[in-house]
């Protein structure tokens, strides 16, 4: 067989391989019909829901206590606990904005973690409209656990 045929072969199964092996890696954001996080993207979710006239919005503590009750699925706390909510924002309307840091940009619960905070604010009495922004590029650190976070943290993942 000519030299320049076997390059060509072993070209052909090096691209091959390499396929197989980006398969391989998405297969598990497939199979769940994830959305594949991108390193510093943006993520938002968005919901809203029917209020009757005349109802109030909600505050931000209302809301805080609601995003208390959301657990980051891979590591088993709250997100306010983690430090995760960088900023919520309610407009007169009830429209409630909530932008997430995210412990790691390739967050693999990104979609999880996006669409149970946006159910669980659109859940709150007052809110018309929530948006959930998941911002890799916001900044975060064990510095924002809170003291009972901290332990469980450290617990669980062996970290500060």
């Amino acid at each position: 067989m000519p030299s320049s045929r076997k390059f060509s072969i072993r070209i052909v199964i090096t691209i091959l391989l390499v396929a197989l092996g980006v398969l391989i890696i998405l297969l598990p954001y497939i199979v769940r019909r994830q959305r594949i996080p991108a390193n510093g993207v943006v993520t938002t979710f968005t919901d809203s829901t029917r209020v009757p006239a005349g109802t109030p919005p909600p505050d931000s503590a209302t809301v805080m206590a609601a995003l208390g009750r959301v657990i980051d699925p891979e590591v088993g706390i709250s997100i306010v606990d983690l430090g995760l909510v960088n900023s919520v924002h309610i407009d007169s309307s009830g429209n409630v904005n909530v932008a997430l840091a995210l412990t790691t940009p390739e967050c693999p619960v990104i979609s999880q973690l996006g669409e149970q905070t946006s159910k669980t604010v659109i859940g709150v009495p007052g809110v018309r409209r929530a948006t959930v922004r998941l911002d890799p590029t916001l900044p975060w650190d064990p510095s924002r656990l809170s003291s009972e976070a901290r332990e469980l943290y450290r617990k669980r993942l062996g970290r500060p």
